[in-house]
């Protein structure tokens, strides 16, 4: 008797595993086996720089004979860090299906075909604007599609793209130093512009004469900018983070002469150095360096 009953118990549980089988329980069962994709994307780095460079081409192609029907796209971007920018979360509704039915009752491929494809917008206008006002130089962009294979099992795939929403470096023909020096005895409304060695002619009687200069850094991306240090005749003048780019201002012995400095530091880690120095009626000087 504890043997009949033994095989009844094997008998049911067999049972069960097959209607379990059938209502698909179990993805990779020969009865029922799961659609497999190969997934890429190009372009794998997506830039400003045209409206093809803003999109993604992501292609299935088949690598069994189960197709699939994919519903929904979910865009996460994330910093380098790992780190999700939850405000740009985004989904897509999609009909897309995946079928190739050039398949031997094998299971082998019968011939190439091209894979499905479908093109998604992913640096579109707002994106760009919160990278760049937010200064992140590099973000990652996580595809999901959402379906179901033609088999009946739920799929969820996956790929990955590089976003940059900034096109270069900051370029040194691309930075201006204005300075401008207000002597002491008329500092209201006599401010002299000493750009590209201009005459200080404000300075009073004298271009020796003492009183107060500071600068202004003009940047044609500032989004780009992560920090500005200022000296001028050696003495620190502050730094700024954010624009309008203008040093304090710093007390010298004279107009004439006068050498300012910026140091800019870009969100890529780079550095470059801008140096301007006036020399009076004679002319002017300029200095220039990046570094990294």
């Amino acid at each position: 008797m504890k043997k009949k009953g033994f095989l009844l118990e094997v008998v049911f549980i067999l049972l069960l595993l097959t209607i379990l089988s059938g209502c698909q329980w179990f993805s990779d069962n020969p009865m029922f086996p799961q659609a497999k994709f190969m997934v890429t994307s190009e372009p794998t780095h997506l830039t400003p720089e045209s409206e093809d460079t803003r999109r993604v081409t992501v292609n299935f192609q088949p690598i069994n004979k189960v197709g699939a029907v994919f519903s929904k796209c979910t865009i996460v971007y994330k910093k380098p860090d790992g780190t999700t920018i939850s405000s740009l979360t985004r989904s897509l509704a999609l009909n897309l299906t995946v079928y190739d039915p050039n398949w031997s009752a094998s299971g082998a491929s019968i011939v190439e075909t091209e894979p499905t494809s479908v093109t998604i917008e992913i640096l579109d206008i707002k994106t760009e604007g919160y990278l760049k006002n937010n200064k992140i130089p590099l973000a990652i962009a996580e595809l999901t599609f959402f379906g179901e294979d033609l088999a009946g099992h739920p799929l969820e795939l996956s790929t990955e793209v590089f976003v940059q929403p900034f096109e270069g470096l900051i370029e040194q023909e691309d930075i201006t130093i204005y300075i401008y020096c207000l002597p002491p005895e008329n500092e209201e409304d006599t401010s002299a512009s000493l750009e590209n060695g201009s005459t200080c002619n404000t300075c009073g009687g004298s271009a020796t004469s003492g009183g107060e200069a500071y600068m202004v850094v003009d940047i044609k991306d500032p989004q780009l900018v992560s920090k500005v240090e200022y000296s001028i005749d050696g003495k620190s003048a502050g730094s700024s983070t954010a624009p309008p780019f203008v040093s304090r201002r710093v007390s010298v012995t004279s107009c004439d002469g006068i050498l300012a400095q910026a140091v800019i530091y870009d969100i890529f880690g780079n550095y470059t150095v801008i140096t301007e120095k006036y020399e009076g009626e004679s002319g002017g000087e300029n200095g220039q360096e990046e570094g990294s």
